[in-house]
């Protein structure tokens, strides 16, 4: 084994242990059902993942399926939205929600070409939603997972926005090499990119990647 994938091994194995010890529990992470994980989706978008539990509660006690949901006027949705702020999801997940029954039967698309056509549904949700509601094997890529592979390994991108640099996304795939699920993998990068790999003042020195880390090692140096 070379240097190489020891790294990428060492990172899959220590993230897999750190998250079976320190993950955060969503109601959206004990379901498979599309229509939760779709509209989950939706609501977590720009917006911190705490504010969101009442109001994805809210709009599924008042719309636990798609065919109601479509029936929902805009003002209902935004009157239970706002609290969120970005009310213009409401309209996009107005639309989704016909889309979804009246061309799909109700049925949320299990492909990313179908997907990628609904309201407001871009490549993250697209992936989200095959990874954790049909366990296929995809990658929702963010700013939190490009944050955090950037720095372990040392990859970069010459886009002004990182999340359209599809070169770096491949790049990313390309290291999903492990021996556990993919929704797992995927949780696992999300929650130690919020609490340990954090954007502002990570936690270097309390993190368990930082022995292979390329980011850790450059800041240890230059110090």
């Amino acid at each position: 084994m070379d240097d190489k994938d020891s790294k990428i091994l060492f990172f899959w194995n220590t993230l897999k242990t750190w998250f079976n010890q320190n993950h955060r529990d969503y109601p959206w992470r004990h379901t498979a059902d599309p229509y939760y994980i779709l509209l989950a989706e939706f609501l977590l978008q720009q917006t911190h993942v705490r504010k969101v539990e009442e109001v994805y509660y809210s709009l599924l006690n008042q719309f636990p399926t798609i065919k109601d949901l479509s029936k929902a006027s805009e003002s209902q949705l935004i009157n239970l939205i706002s609290p969120i702020g970005l009310i213009y999801r409401a309209q996009r997940i107005k639309s989704t929600a016909n889309q979804v029954y009246f061309n799909y039967d109700g049925k949320i698309p299990d492909n990313f070409e179908d997907l990628m056509s609904l309201p407001g549904v871009g490549h993250y949700i697209a992936n989200a939603v095959l990874c954790y509601a049909y366990h296929q094997k995809t990658v929702p890529i963010d700013t939190n997972v490009i944050r955090l592979f950037i720095r372990y390994f040392n990859l970069s991108s010459d886009k002004p926005r990182p999340r359209t640099d599809k070169v770096l996304a491949s790049q990313i795939r390309q290291l999903y090499i492990f021996d556990f699920d993919y929704r797992t993998a995927n949780w696992a990068i999300l929650d130690f990119a919020g609490l340990v790999c954090t954007m502002i003042k990570p936690k270097c020195l309390d993190c368990p990647l930082n022995i292979h880390c390329a980011h850790y090692k450059k800041r240890s140096s230059s110090s």
